[in-house]
């Protein structure tokens, strides 16, 4: 099992401490993040839906509790794709959830953080980190960028240091 501290897998180099593993030596670290703390990778194999989370059917929506002491719900219809992160008014950049107002910027989110992918096959929700600064984890797991993994009901999610928790619900709209 490769360690890895803020996405990045932990090596031992000649002094043997254990310093991330930077394969490009142009890229400066930029992470605003500085816990010493190791997160797990998620297991690999598929994540199997609880019982009251598996094959939703159509029309839906997410309930993201956002923060921890001063928690905001936030009400999202599910659509095949939903990016989170922070607005990027001068790129013209809006993401789906703007992670902004609930301590985005601080808490080391990046543009274009993370999406969520619905499988309209399986009927069930995916989160893929987009290859983020600070990482996305699911229940204190840290994911490998550019990989999907199953979501369920319940499942808290951290996105850099703001933390979510992610509930399924019927849309009252349709």
């Amino acid at each position: 099992m490769v360690n890895v501290l803020n996405g990045r897998p932990l090596m031992p180099d000649d002094n043997n401490n254990n310093q991330p593993v930077n394969s490009d030596p142009t890229k400066r670290q930029t992470s605003l993040l500085n816990d010493k703390s190791v997160h797990p990778p998620m297991p690999v194999e598929d994540r199997t839906a609880r019982p009251q989370s598996g094959r939703l059917s159509a029309p839906w929506r997410l309930l993201m509790q956002i923060g921890e002491q001063n928690q905001t719900t936030v009400g999202i219809e599910v659509k095949d794709r939903i990016v989170l992160g922070r607005a990027d008014p001068v790129g013209s950049f809006y993401p789906d959830l703007d992670l902004s107002p609930y301590g985005g910027q601080e808490g080391g989110v990046s543009r274009r953080h993370a999406t969520i992918i619905q499988d309209e096959d399986n009927k069930a929700l995916y989160l893929e980190d987009l290859n983020s600064t600070n990482g996305t984890r699911i229940n204190g797991f840290s994911l490998e960028p550019n990989r999907r993994y199953r979501l369920r009901d319940g499942d808290e999610l951290e996105f850099g240091r703001v933390r979510v928790v992610l509930r399924f619900v019927r849309s009252p709209y349709q």
